[in-house]
């Protein structure tokens, strides 16, 4: 799924206070405000709703269906990992899938990694959370089921320590990943958040273009991040405390939005209201 498909499957999981998804006229403000064409918008919501996604049960109005609702529930579920305690229970994924099913195959495998799971050996993927629900729900999504087999185990010998996470897990690559949009928040987001937080920002338009922006990097690094716990991690691991940060500043941005701003309807699941 593209960064656009996502980010406008959040915007119809939270509404923009109709009751009913959210309008196309509203998105296609938004997006044109980021310099993103309407007929972009208009291709990522048809995609979305041919992919089973999202639906148009009105005339220029779209939601969520309970697949996209799923959908981002997982991704927004995934930075509260790091706050967990695991219980040292591996959830493993075994499969031997036909080279006639390849693009299934390949399908599932893709969607396994973006979960957070590692490649133990050829075809047998591990994540320290539970994930069996969500995996069974792909397997059928991906029309694989037949072929995998899922459980939930301790290794009792050859055990992965932090050391082995660096070859199931792509942490160098990731922790750049994060020191380059650390970046992007200090010497971008930060700068312009004050400076509208100065100037005023009457209809919330801007601010939630950047609030947009932030939450598009939360995304990407939330489906890279296989969030492990402290005990796969290496001491000098940064991750966590900038996903913190990351979080922290999506927050303010919501709460400067103006109450009366017609984009406040699609913060308000954020804040808890």
């Amino acid at each position: 799924m593209l960064s656009i498909e996502k980010q406008l499957l959040y915007l119809l999981t939270s509404g923009d206070g109709a009751g009913s998804g959210a309008a196309v006229g509203r998105l296609i403000e938004v997006y044109e405000a980021r310099g993103i064409s309407h007929q972009i918008v208009r291709n990522a919501l048809s995609r979305l709703k041919k992919e089973g996604y999202a639906e148009s049960a009105e005339r220029s109005r779209y939601k969520a269906t309970p697949l996209g609702e799923e959908f981002i529930r997982i991704i927004n579920a995934k930075p509260g990992l790091y706050e967990k305690e695991w219980d040292g229970q591996w959830c493993m994924v075994m499969f031997e899938i036909p080279e006639s099913e390849r693009r299934r195959r390949d399908s599932f495998r893709s969607e396994l990694l973006q979960l957070g799971f590692g490649s133990l050996y050829k075809s047998v993927y591990v994540s320290p959370w539970d994930y069996r629900d969500e995996v069974i729900r792909l397997g059928r999504q991906c029309e694989v089921a037949g072929y995998i087999t899922v459980t939930s185990t301790r290794i009792v010998h050859n055990d992965i320590t932090p050391e082995h996470s660096f070859r199931l897990w792509p942490l160098e690559e990731l922790q750049a990943l994060y020191r380059d949009k650390d970046r992007w928040l200090q010497e971008h987001l930060v700068p312009a958040l004050a400076l509208l937080e100065h100037t005023g920002d009457e209809d919330g338009l801007q601010l939630f273009v950047l609030f947009l922006e932030l939450g598009e990097i939360i995304a990407e690094l939330g489906l890279r991040d296989p969030m492990l716990p402290d005990p796969l991690l290496p001491d000098d691991w940064t991750g966590k405390w900038q996903m913190q940060q990351f979080q922290a500043s999506l927050r303010q941005i919501a709460q400067a939005i103006p109450e009366q701003s017609p984009y406040r309807a699609f913060v308000e699941h954020f804040l808890g209201r």
